[in-house]
């Protein structure tokens, strides 16, 4: 179900009047996109900070989603004399919902406790919190190896996050999927090796992130 609700600023008369969403697989791809490249420092903002140059399209994607669950619309704005886009949500009542839903307040670092039970009780918000936090804290790159003198380029995954518990369970659930995960750096990234396995998780998960999906077609 759908609910509004209209409540008191402190030093103001009223909040904006906010759409709060049911749980759903749009919820768990923003709750996933804010782990990765989200920040709220505050009680009423969250902001989204992506490459201007490379996560332009993808940033208009993240503009609409907010839309869709809100019903409000966010600012989109470059920094100056930056290479940094950010999506901005500027209401109290939505980072009220969104820090219940699961999303973290002041340092990632320290408060984060691990996916919401919310999304790993569900298996489709499964997919889609990892899908979120894959396009903001993941990319596709070619590796290189040779074989009896030939060269041959193939094209892997890596995530990075680090907190090693939040890596654990993205790479649990990749791993229900039969994908074969790989986890280094002290365990603060996920490497996918096998052509077979990214094919697999842009199939089971896609991406709502243009340069992921320019970076495989270019493969």
């Amino acid at each position: 179900f759908m609910q509004q609700s209209l409540l008191k600023y402190p030093l103001k008369s009223h909040r904006k009047v906010v759409t709060l969403p049911s749980e759903s697989g749009q919820l768990a791809e923003l709750i996933g996109i804010i782990y990765g490249d989200g920040s709220i420092g505050n009680s009423w903002q969250v902001i989204i900070s992506l490459n201007s140059i490379t996560d332009a399209e993808y940033a208009k994607y993240i503009h609409l989603l907010m839309i869709s669950l809100f019903d409000l619309e966010p600012k989109l704005r470059k920094r100056p004399n930056q290479n940094t886009l950010v999506v901005v949500l500027t209401s109290i009542t939505a980072v009220d919902f969104l820090v219940e839903k699961g999303a973290v307040r002041g340092n990632k670092l320290i408060n984060t406790e691990g996916i919401p039970s919310w999304i790993l009780a569900d298996q489709d918000y499964e997919r889609l919190f990892v899908r979120g936090i894959v396009d903001t804290d993941g990319c596709l790159y070619f590796h290189t190896h040779f074989v009896k003198g030939k060269k041959y380029v193939n094209i892997g995954l890596c995530f990075t996050n680090y907190l090693p518990k939040l890596v654990l369970e993205i790479a649990s659930i990749l791993e229900s999927f039969q994908i074969r995960t790989h986890i280094t750096d002290n365990g603060r990234r996920i490497y996918l090796y096998r052509k077979k396995d990214v094919e697999k998780y842009l199939k089971e998960f896609g991406s709502s992130n243009a340069r992921i999906i320019r970076k495989y077609k270019e493969w």
